[in-house]
Parts: C-alpha cells; sequence; structure tokens
C-alpha cells in the first residue's frame, strides 16, 4: 500500500509511506484465534469430564502452538517505509519486526533506479553516490512501480538529474 502525505513540520514537502500488504489486521487476527480457542476448547471439555484429562492439555498446548505461529507469521510479514522529502535531504526510515535502519541520502543527487528481472519482476533502488538501497521489496511488482513513480514524481524538481533542472548551455 502506497501513501502520500503532506509533511506537516515542512508544508512544500512531502511523506511516501509504502506499507506491506497485510490480508489481515493484529485485531482481526485476534478475535479469529479467540474464536478458535473457545471452540477448541469447548471441544476438549467433553472428554476431559469423562476423566480423559490429557485431551485438555493437548488442546491447550496446540493452541500454544498455533498462537506462536499465526504471530510469527503475522509480524515476519509486517515492514513499512517511510520516504521523507525534504529540504536537501531524503530520509528513509525502514521499520519490519527486527528493528528499524534509517538512512538519509541528499536529495540533489538521488536517482530512482528500477531493475527488471527475467521473470517479469521489478526492483526498484535509490542510488546516489555509489550507495543503493532497496525500495519497497516487501510490495508486489504494481505497487513497486507505482512507488518508484510515485517516488520520482516527488524528488524530480529538486534533482540534479532531470533534464530541466541542467544549464543550458549554448555553442556560438
Amino acid at each position: 500500500m502506497i501513501e502520500v502525505v503532506r509533511n506537516p513540520e515542512h508544508s512544500g514537502f512531502d511523506i511516501v509511506e509504502l506499507k506491506s500488504n497485510l490480508s489481515i489486521s493484529l485485531d482481526r487476527l485476534a478475535a479469529i484465534f479467540l474464536g478458535l480457542s473457545a471452540v477448541t476448547l469447548l471441544v476438549a471439555v467433553g472428554p476431559m469430564i469423562l476423566g480423559l484429562w490429557p485431551v485438555m492439555v493437548i488442546a491447550v498446548l496446540h493452541l500454544l502452538a498455533v498462537g506462536l505461529c499465526l504471530r510469527l507469521a503475522w509480524r515476519g510479514h509486517w515492514a513499512r517505509q517511510r520516504l521523507q522529502i525534504g529540504p536537501g535531504v531524503l530520509r528513509v526510515d525502514h521499520d519490519t519486526q527486527a528493528g528499524r535502519q534509517s538512512s538519509e541520502w541528499p536529495l540533489a543527487w538521488v536517482k530512482v533506479v528500477v531493475e527488471r528481472g527475467r521473470l517479469g519482476d521489478a526492483r526498484v533502488f535509490l542510488s546516489c553516490q555509489g550507495k543503493r538501497q532497496e525500495v519497497g521489496g516487501f510490495l508486489s511488482v504494481d505497487e513497486r512501480l507505482e512507488a518508484a513513480q510515485e517516488i520520482k514524481k516527488r524528488i524530480g524538481p529538486m534533482s540534479a538529474w532531470t533534464h530541466d533542472n541542467q544549464p543550458q548551455v549554448s555553442l556560438g
């Protein structure tokens, strides 16, 4: 998901936010897990009343394993990149379950590079002074290309790489 908002700190600059595509929110996942837990425990109560108490122990262990797997799967696919286009600087904050990484780039020299693979996929990179950083690697291919267009549109007027910003040289 791509979201573009105005930067509240600097009125003339934008924030491009890229969010991973999660098909379910954390609240809904918790509700589904609670429903699953209730049904599982209700089914396990019958045999427990008849004296088969190991069924309840196994049901609780099963729910713990399922809950852990759901949590790991949801958190493993959560990612967000926030590109703050400010006066002279492009700041990239990349948040995942592992933590946050930040980098700053001189806005005038940043290029948006799209590399196409053999299988039809495309990867988007920010490139500046020999350094590269992938943007939107967690997005679908169409969303990555859309993000590249949004970023190019936002940094284009301030970039030294655009044709309109090149000094005009006259021969004669």
